[in-house]
């Protein structure tokens, strides 16, 4: 039995730069990452669903076929597998993402 907890402040802290991320744990296949998020990422998909949870600031996921949905602190949105998107944040963002275990190593 594991009895560690995680500091999410104390992960944040330690991000360089924007659209790195770092682990917070791990849940069966699924992995969360703690990401700041500035600017506009590229269009690009995942062969498994994955999960956004703004902590601060405010996202834009982006759709290729024109679709959007903002997201504010506290806001959560799954992204489903196949789907194209791109996220984009104005004045930046702390993002928990959950993806499948290995999915950084697609793109």
């Amino acid at each position: 039995m594991m009895l560690e907890k995680t500091n999410i402040t104390e992960i944040a802290a330690q991000l360089e730069g924007y659209f790195t991320h770092l682990s917070v744990g791990e849940v069966d296949d699924y992995t969360a990452y703690l990401s700041r998020f500035k600017g506009r990422y590229i269009f690009h998909q995942h062969d498994k669903d994955e999960m956004y949870v703004v902590l601060e600031g405010e996202v834009v996921i982006e759709y290729a076929d024109g679709g959007s949905v903002t997201l504010k602190p506290n806001d959560a949105l799954v992204v489903e597998a196949g789907a194209e998107h791109r996220s984009i944040s104005a004045k930046g963002a702390l993002v928990l993402m959950f993806k499948h275990s290995g999915m950084f190593a697609e793109y």
